[in-house]
């Protein structure tokens, strides 16, 4: 969700945001298929024809420095406010974490402490194995540093409370 994981860092138009939105709370497998706009995406991303998804939230803390000792609240805030009104599609998210090919669309934050945000969150892999990691509770995320909100990041786990595979139809 960081900066430095969002290459190439998309802003999402609202119609595309709704479009999206569609995935994540369910459509059939058809309905994807024949979207010009979902297929467009999809072949500009790279996404693979195969993928495991999970949604579900997460919380992350922000910090003015790298020893996480003061809170960033402005940049929390910006962060926040960023999501509520862009959304955010990033491509190879936390790579450092979970290797290349994960894809993160981050449709809603709030703010839950002076030191933490609450993200909503869809992400999609073609290895099972990296949805498995993400997923797991015990992966740890390092500090990271958001150029764009000037704040240290820490994601805490991911509760995904919804996890598909390829032959799942979504919807039905």
């Amino acid at each position: 969700m960081r900066p430095s994981f969002l290459s190439p860092k998309l802003r999402i138009a609202p119609l595309l945001v709704a479009t999206l939105s569609i995935l994540a709370t369910g459509c059939t497998a058809a309905t994807v298929t024949n979207s010009l706009l979902l297929a467009s995406i999809a072949e500009q991303l790279a996404l693979p024809a195969m993928t495991w998804s999970a949604n579900g939230t997460h919380t992350a803390k922000g910090f003015t420095t790298q020893q996480a000792d003061t809170a960033s609240a402005e940049g929390l805030k910006a962060d926040c406010d960023n999501i509520n009104l862009n959304k955010k599609l990033a491509t190879d998210f936390r790579s450092d974490v979970l290797g290349a090919g994960v894809t993160g669309f981050f449709f809603k934050c709030e703010s839950v402490s002076a030191d933490t945000n609450k993200y909503w969150f869809t992400i999609s892999s073609g290895s099972s194995a990296q949805i498995d990691k993400l997923c797991d509770s015990n992966t740890k995320y390092p500090i990271v540093f958001d150029k764009q909100h000037n704040t240290w990041f820490i994601d805490e786990p991911f509760d995904c409370a919804r996890r598909t595979s390829p032959t799942d139809v979504v919807g039905s």
